[in-house]
């Protein structure tokens, strides 16, 4: 299993069914190696990208807030927002 889809696996685990990312194909394009910070495309040809800080307890979370998850309508705006430093 490569890195990206351990990432996904993971989210995966991590979603309950009122999470904004619950149901959606994603794919994890860029990693925040000093966190846990995943870039991932959501791939319903809507350009979406969405930004989330993965827990890691390798299970659905109690609450919908987590993982931390923010959705940017493509990939320009993620860029716009956080520059160069975390670059895909």
């Amino acid at each position: 299993m490569s890195e990206g889809e351990s990432l996904e696996a993971e989210l995966r685990r991590e979603l309950i069914a009122d999470h904004p990312l619950y149901g959606l194909a994603v794919r994890a394009v860029a990693r925040q190696v000093d966190n846990d910070d995943v870039l991932f495309e959501i791939t319903d040809r809507s350009a979406r990208h969405a930004l989330v800080h993965l827990t890691w307890s390798g299970k659905p979370e109690q609450s919908p807030k987590w993982p931390w998850t923010q959705v940017f309508p493509g990939l320009s705006s993620f860029m716009r927002r956080f520059g160069r430093n975390r670059t895909p």
